[in-house]
């Protein structure tokens, strides 16, 4: 029988996997990455992986960074109230207005801010970038033996990316004078509508129509929200996004596929992404502790980090290609909400799943983010693996489109 790309693509894989350090597979280290302020303040050029291309994205020289770090603990630090966050293609009419006008106007604001905040666009792409290009240095080790940090292809993924989401949202409500202010997520995993689907009707509150075309909200050109160097296929009207796409296809050959191609195989790599991980590992990604070399790209990816994350980032394109830009383009935020969505609904399937990783060397992993007040803010993966105890939760939307899959 002859390989299939996805064969192909697993035994490259496999082979990628069979050069990871055997103490990084069986968890042999014994402590936890700590972002410190020494890391901050030894960051260095980065270099995305997989390409020739270095990066300039160290905190800025006017950010002190002779401050104090305060912890953050969500139950004890979290704004008062709950908040839902909803599928961005049910919204309409007044609703839609009224998120529309206070999006844009936080993102105006966002774009305003000196170089030197933060709070900034700027340094929101900063953050990403040198989290996720080798830039920050393991404290006491060498960049030049690779004990860098990346927060990609590995257990770090799903929680960091978590904790920037929910920063950025705080950030945007305080801009906004509004802690109220909830971030929608992009739907973009389903591609049916469950309205016309036998024993979804009337099961209560919820968005079940289909969400794989890219958000209208984020397409105005005239707006804050807009990002022009973009793929051409985000203007295209009634175009799927595609989660199909694997690496190695330059942009120029990915294919322009309607929904009525794309949806069997976008139900198909969710239902993989979702149903095949049935341990830690398959789902999260290797483990990557203090000590550890940073990994080959894709070798130590989880399912849902490999697909459809990657696929939907290379289909946008443009700024959302690199970790060193792709935080510039504000789409990153509520297709990032729907990937930390993904994980709660992971976790509640059931199937003899092992929920989440419980060596304490993933369990105490520290990281530094600037709070909406400029400060600060260590925090811990411990405390962030509750969306009740960070205050929100998600809307109900129409996951039986891929769960019910079959090819």
């Amino acid at each position: 029988m002859g390989f299939t790309l996805k064969n192909l693509l697993q035994h490259i894989i496999l082979l990628q996997l069979a050069t990871v350090p055997v103490c990084m597979l069986l968890g042999a280290q014994a402590a936890p990455i700590r972002i410190t302020l020494d890391t901050l303040k030894t960051c260095t050029q980065g270099l995305v992986a997989q390409t020739n291309i270095t990066t300039s994205c160290c905190p800025a020289p006017d950010i002190n960074l002779d401050v104090p770090v305060v912890d953050f603990i969500p139950k004890r630090d979290r704004i008062n109230g709950h908040r839902v966050r909803k599928a961005l293609q049910c919204l309409s009419g007044e609703e839609l207005e009224t998120y529309t006008q206070k999006l844009t106007k936080a993102y105006d604001i966002m774009r305003a801010l000196p170089a030197g905040d933060p709070r900034s666009l700027l340094q929101q792409q900063r953050i990403h970038c040198a989290y996720g290009s080798g830039a920050f240095i393991q404290d006491d080790l060498s960049a030049a033996d690779n004990y860098t940090i990346d927060v990609h292809s590995n257990w770090l993924f799903l929680p960091w990316h978590r904790m920037f989401v929910y920063f950025h949202e705080r950030i945007l409500q305080k801009l906004l004078d509004d802690p109220t202010f909830a971030l929608h997520f992009w739907n973009f995993d389903n591609s049916l509508d469950g309205t016309k689907s036998n024993g979804v009707e009337g099961k209560g509150e919820g968005c079940f129509k289909p969400g794989h075309f890219f958000p209208d909200i984020y397409n105005n050109n005239s707006t804050s929200t807009f990002e022009p160097v973009r793929s051409p296929r985000t203007l295209i009207p009634n175009i799927t996004v595609d989660l199909t796409i694997v690496a190695g296809v330059p942009q120029a050959n990915i294919p322009v596929r309607f929904a009525n191609d794309s949806a069997p195989g976008n139900r198909k790599a969710m239902h993989d992404a979702m149903q095949s991980g049935t341990i830690p590992r398959d789902f999260f990604g290797v483990p990557f502790k203090y000590g550890d070399a940073r990994l080959f790209p894709l070798a130590g990816a989880g399912s849902l980090e490999f697909q459809p994350h990657n696929s939907w980032h290379r289909w946008i394109g443009g700024l959302t290609r690199f970790p060193s830009t792709a935080t510039a383009d504000p789409i990153f935020n509520p297709a990032h909400a729907n990937i930390e969505r993904l994980w709660d609904v992971w976790m509640k399937m059931g199937d003899n799943r092992k929920l989440q990783p419980t060596d304490p060397d993933w369990l105490d992993v520290e990281f530094l983010f600037w709070d909406e007040n400029q400060v600060l803010r260590r925090i811990k993966i411990r405390d962030i693996l509750s969306i009740s105890d960070l205050g929100y939760s998600f809307e109900k939307v129409y996951d039986e489109s891929w769960m019910d899959f079959v090819a």
